[in-house]
């Protein structure tokens, strides 16, 4: 037979030849934990007791699921969904539907709505521009300039000497 056959048979007859494992497991590590119970194991991940057995505790729980489309009531999940429903509230579709509905039939309505929808823009950019500038003020009143390092350099022995090729 081959050695890795007999090895195989060795163990299968209880001759482990001089290869002994041992390990320990507390009988109680396991024994306290009650329904709802979570704990952090080692490596950090999140562990929730249910009836009967233990369960990941997700770090993307309730993503998504507790948002429901006004129109449709359908779970808001997909990106296009989630975009849309931020700012109407609505699922991609329904939003598409509307917003037909809001053209075909009523067209002073609609340009209303859009009209509203851009100075909503509108305002969101000027915040963003305010912000901005304000950073850009903090920035100038930090003085970006160290005069220490430019210093430095003017005192160096620097040589700054042009070196011609003299084959030519």
């Amino acid at each position: 037979m081959s050695k890795n056959l007999q090895k195989v048979q060795d163990m299968l007859d209880g001759n482990y030849k001089n290869k002994i494992q041992v390990g320990h497991v507390p009988d109680n590590i396991h024994a306290g934990r009650k329904v709802g119970d979570k704990w952090t194991d080692s490596d950090g991940i999140q562990w929730e007791q249910k009836e009967g057995y233990r369960s990941k505790v997700s770090a993307l729980s309730g993503m998504g699921i507790a948002d429901n489309c006004k129109d449709c009531n359908s779970f808001v999940t997909k990106p296009w969904d989630r975009d849309t429903f931020k700012a109407d509230s609505r699922c991609y579709y329904c939003q598409m539907d509307y917003e037909f509905d809001l053209k075909s039939d009523k067209p002073i309505r609609w340009f209303a709505y859009r009209r509203l929808k851009d100075f909503q823009n509108m305002k969101s950019l000027e915040k963003d521009m305010e912000q901005w500038i304000d950073e850009m003020e903090k920035q100038r009143e930090k003085n970006p300039f160290d005069e220490r390092v430019a210093n430095a350099l003017a005192n160096g022995e620097v040589e700054f000497t042009i070196n011609k090729n003299k084959t030519m």
